[in-house]
């Protein structure tokens, strides 16, 4: 059985981040070239490290947002101090974002910050922990509830197609109990709230549409009706039958707004193979894209990922996918792409594990003919955090826990 926290690692495409400590280092001048461990093999882009300690999300192409605070304790909930925003021109110039009138003891239990179609979203849990509550805030403007219900997340709201999915799902120490409704509490005008089944819980959202994992599972946990306690018994439910007569275990659906499923998303399509865990869709929710290989890449070498990109079309009639673009050098090539972001007009940013002797990004414009290697990591780490802003220009991720930004050089973003 997946936790709840499983069920929210992923997002709907959206600039997603996790809310995590930040803080100004003082001993870095923050705005200069890095000199460290970072080199670039391609002089095209320069390299700022801002000195912050974590992640954030762009607004738009001149503003991110981050977010501070601390963890009292390990094992504690992380407490937020603030979000702030700045201009990646300026890195030094963080400015306080202005949540009243939410009380103070509530902001420091934000959770889940990202941004979406140049508005920053985050929940916090309702005072009996039942629901959450869904804020938007844009820069300038005082914070909104949008929604209260359970479910009411970041990664399940569609603000241009203007629903929140929320789910009747509960878990309860590790027992999931299915309710009858989603115990909506509040909810903006103008906003739908779909309520959907336990096995629906949406990953992925866009205008029109809705992506999630199905998972069956042989055995449950439920509540014993003697004695009390828990107890794993079979599951009663038997595995989903698609409308070609296979059964499902586990496999990707898309969904249209009335819940009705449109068709398997399949990752696995002669010569290629789809890799789930980079599965990301652009913001318009035109496309969803992963990273992909073809039957003989990578030789002898068994590795999680591909070298490829590949995208699919989502306007409920597509069946398959295309590869768009291969950074890989050759098939021997041990090259392993594991996060995938992409803007508005398509670019694509994508990392790179460090099989190679060092982590590198690449960024794809949308119809170029290959990839640039926008910068290379030396040692064997992995960044994280990758995020590109809406409109392509910048590109942001962390190393080592500090925030460093990239922009092609001679362009003013």
């Amino acid at each position: 059985n997946r936790s709840m926290a499983n069920h929210e690692r992923r997002g709907p495409g959206r600039r997603h981040v996790k809310v995590v400590a930040v803080c100004i280092c003082l001993a870095v001048l923050t705005g200069q070239l890095w000199e460290g461990d970072l080199s670039w093999a391609k002089s095209d882009y320069e390299i700022i490290n801002t000195g912050i300690k974590g992640g954030g999300c762009w607004v738009d192409d001149s503003h991110f947002v981050v977010v501070k605070g601390h963890q009292p304790a390990p094992g504690q909930e992380f407490e937020v101090e603030g979000l702030y925003y700045l201009d990646p021109t300026k890195p030094k110039d963080l400015k306080r974002i202005d949540l009243s009138p939410i009380e103070p003891a509530i902001q420091r239990k934000i959770k889940q910050v990202s941004c979406q179609d140049r508005t920053i979203l985050f929940y916090t849990m309702a005072p009996d922990r039942k629901t959450s509550r869904l804020y938007s805030v844009r820069i300038g403007a005082q914070p909104e509830l949008i929604a209260d219900m359970r479910w009411a997340r970041p990664a399940a709201i569609s603000l241009e197609g203007r629903y929140l999915l929320g789910n009747k799902l509960t878990f309860d120490k590790g027992v999931r109990e299915e309710h009858s409704d989603c115990d909506v509490r509040y909810l903006k005008h103008g906003l739908k709230a779909l309520c959907w089944p336990r096995d629906t819980i949406a990953q992925w959202v866009t205008p029109q549409f809705v992506i999630h994992e199905y998972i069956w599972d042989e055995t449950i946990l439920v509540r014993k009706a003697v004695g009390g306690g828990n107890e794993r018994i079979p599951n009663p439910e038997p595995p989903f039958i698609l409308a070609d007569g296979r059964e499902l275990k586990q496999g990707y659906l898309l969904r249209d707004l009335e819940r009705r499923i449109v068709l398997e998303i399949k990752t696995e399509q002669a010569p290629y193979q789809m890799y789930s865990s980079s599965f990301d869709v652009d913001p318009s929710g035109e496309y969803l894209y992963a990273a992909c290989s073809r039957v003989g890449d990578h030789g002898t070498r068994h590795l999680t990922l591909g070298g490829r990109i590949c995208r699919f079309q989502l306007d409920g009639n597509n069946q398959g996918w295309e590869e768009i673009v291969n950074i890989q050098q050759g098939s021997a090539d041990p090259i392993s792409l594991y996060s995938l972001k992409i803007s508005e007009q398509g670019h694509v940013v994508a990392a790179e594990r460090a099989h190679r002797g060092g982590a590198s990004l690449w960024k794809y414009a949308g119809g170029a003919s290959a990839a640039e290697k926008v910068v290379q990591v030396s040692g064997r780490r992995d960044v994280d955090s990758l995020q590109i802003s809406p409109g392509g220009k910048w590109v942001s991720f962390l190393d080592e826990s500090t925030l460093y930004f990239a922009h092609t050089k001679g362009v003013t973003p």
